[in-house]
């Protein structure tokens, strides 16, 4: 296969100017939250992070929101509240300029999203609490909205004296500014609502202000929804009269993005949106103002980000979690070597975390650890034996090889991939393969050893004669033990997906990720699916935006969910259970029963070699069965250590 594109790049790699700056090519990189930031400011780690975006060739940074009010300080976000925040982000800005990016800033509020925030009053447009059952913000008057404006421009000349090249003010996804545009939220009768007009007067006087206090010609963009995403919010033709309004306000460049905290879609796209999903709402947009206009959603792939160009939808494509996964995209795609690119799976994992621990990614385990991550040649060459070709195996015999180790991977499927490859099998998931076709091309290029469809034993140990054994033996399903268990109806989800037939009717036992995926698996084939879950909430090991997506897919299929239910007994035609009320019933109809209870550790062979090689690791599965993300992290981290 051609490690070159099959389409040439017409516009992604042209310069373009934004107010005063020039950006050497069409890719930005909007705000993600990286956690990364210590006290508030931006130390080594940020630093390190953003810089090894910078080398990879993006034409400009967009650094992660800058807090302006210390109202709602935390100390893993960057702040910009105070002059004592500008040496550091001088450091940064100096840095990221010498790598050969511009550098900007996003200024923003959280509004009445930020109730996780210790000791912070969420404040609104309006007091529309965020669910029914949630406390109702409290409204600001218009004297704070003034006050606001003021510390706003405040932060921009801080920005500026800082080096940056111009900022962004956050006016989408729900948070201060977004809120004031949305008549959702915005239900105000004084000079800060009612009409369009009206709700975007915050922000216009925000960009009046900042070009008064930091300069005429320092570069200002204005970030905002193309849609809300919900009933009574933000629509396209809202968007596109806001749009007008800013530039005509002085804003330089408009961002369109989409989505607030409770809605469907979610604000970041998760695997199951299409490509380009917010670049209809951008061309609307763009057809309105004159000043640049940039989109995000999905748009790592380089042809696809260059057909919205051509298409006259935006003028820049902002890519945040593509450069997370591959910070090097754009160098890779302006060369076409595509196949080189290690691909965003839209996975969430980046923002499905822990709010409190640093940024991760699952195909990157170097993203927020650039410094700690780095490859190093080893100082004396080992021959390396990795049992496993699955996430863990593949990525520790890459990282080993990379290092100059001399390694040989054995595989007993045909195929490399383990788990993974049944992960890439339910509807919208065929992404995930692109992982397994990048480690598996890695592995050919840097010549490891591969024997697929080939088990290894004690013998091969022997026969290769190895200074270190890593055992990436994965995992196995777990079958608990119910009365019945092995009739002849029962399988896995596991064997469901490798391709086993079901009957008509199908009940899951297990309502976890992989159930509620196998379900979802089956029903594409109009079967009728009920999952049975013991705990109260189904998917209660999915990250948020995933589980949202899916739970709300299962709703317009043939699916039923049963919570706090547990399967007794598998009899002859249906089932007993005991309901979330402590009855016990009998269901019955059921052509199959699919197992989807969790995974064993699969590691027989390490206790046996322990004599025959020096130095053994047992990695992902194989050691306690986790995600993808733990899988391919340690392997990347034994692969360094070795």
């Amino acid at each position: 296969m051609s490690t070159k594109a099959d389409k040439a790049l017409q516009l992604l790699f042209t310069p373009i100017k934004v107010g005063r700056i020039e950006l050497k090519n069409r890719i930005i990189m909007p705000p993600m939250i990286d956690r990364l930031a210590v006290d508030g400011v931006a130390g080594d780690r940020v630093k390190d992070f953003y810089a090894a975006r910078a080398r990879g060739g993006v034409a400009l940074i967009v650094l992660t929101p800058g807090i302006v009010d210390i109202s709602m300080a935390s100390p893993i976000q960057l702040g910009i509240y105070e002059d004592r925040f500008i040496p550091s982000l001088r450091q940064l800005t100096d840095l990221v300029h010498s790598e050969g990016a511009l550098m900007g800033i996003q200024l923003m509020h959280l509004g009445r999203q930020g109730g996780e925030i210790k000791g912070y009053q969420p404040v609104a447009a309006s007091p529309v609490p965020l669910s029914p059952n949630e406390e109702a913000p409290r409204e600001l008057t218009a004297g704070e909205v003034e006050g606001l404006v003021e510390k706003f421009a405040a932060a921009a000349r801080r920005a500026r004296e800082a080096g940056f090249d111009m900022v962004e003010l956050h006016a989408c996804h729900g948070y201060l500014l977004s809120g004031f545009l949305s008549p959702h939220t915005n239900r105000r009768s004084d000079r800060y609502g009612g009409s369009v007009e009206g709700r975007a007067r915050f922000v216009m006087e925000i960009v009046h202000l900042i070009k008064e206090r930091a300069g005429a010609d320092f570069t200002v963009s204005c970030r905002i929804n193309g849609s809300d995403c919900m009933p009574g919010g933000v629509t396209a033709d809202l968007a596109r009269q806001t749009a007008r309004l800013l530039a005509e306000a002085g804003a330089d460049l408009i961002g369109v993005s989409g989505g607030a905290y409770g809605s469907y879609p979610v604000i970041v796209p998760p695997y199951d949106q299409p490509h380009g999903c917010n670049a209809d709402l951008a061309g609307v947009v763009k057809r309105e103002v004159k000043v640049p206009v940039a989109v995000a959603g999905r748009l790592d792939d380089p042809v696809s980000a260059d057909e919205v160009l051509l298409a006259g939808k935006a003028d820049l494509i902002a890519v945040a979690r593509g450069l997370l996964a591959d910070p090097d995209l754009p160098n890779k795609a302006q060369a076409g070597d595509f196949r080189e690119i290690r691909r965003c799976l839209a996975c969430n994992v980046c923002i499905d975390s822990n709010p409190v621990e640093p940024i991760t990614c699952t195909v990157n385990p170097q993203a927020g650890r650039e410094r700690e991550m780095k490859i190093i040649s080893a100082s004396r060459p080992r021959r390396v034996l990795v049992i496993g070709g699955g996430l863990a195996g593949l990525e520790a015999a890459r990282v080993a090889a990379l290092r100059g180790h001399r390694v040989a991977l054995y595989e007993e499927d045909g195929e490399f991939g383990g788990q993974w490859v049944l992960a890439a099998r339910p509807p919208h998931k065929q992404d995930h393969s692109m992982l397994l076709d990048h480690l598996s091309w890695q592995l050919q290029k840097l010549g490891v050893e591969c024997h697929l469809g080939v088990g290894a034993d004690t013998s091969t140990v022997q026969e290769v004669r190895p200074d270190v054994v890593i055992m990436a033996t994965g995992a196995a399903p777990l079958v608990p033990p119910i009365a019945g268990i092995g009739r002849p109806e029962v399988t896995t989800a596991w064997e469901v997906l490798q391709g086993r037939a079901a009957g008509r009717r199908v009940l899951i036992i297990g309502g976890g990720l992989t159930g509620l995926e196998t379900a979802e698996f089956l029903a594409q084939g109009d079967k009728e699916v009920v999952v049975v879950e013991q705990l109260k909430r189904a998917g209660a090991d999915m990250g948020a935006t995933v589980r949202w997506h899916l739970i709300n897919r299962t709703r317009d299929q043939k699916i039923r969910i049963f919570t706090s239910t547990e399967v007794r007994e598998i009899r002859p035609g249906g089932v007993v259970v005991v309901s979330r009320n402590g009855g016990q019933e009998t269901w019955s109809g059921f052509d199959t029963v699919v197992l989807a209870c969790g995974a064993r550790s699969r590691d027989g062979l390490s206790a046996e070699i322990g004599g025959l090689v020096a130095e053994v690791h047992v990695i992902g599965d194989a050691a306690k069965p986790r995600r993808g993300l733990e899988a391919i992290r340690e392997g990347s981290e034994i692969g360094r250590r070795i």
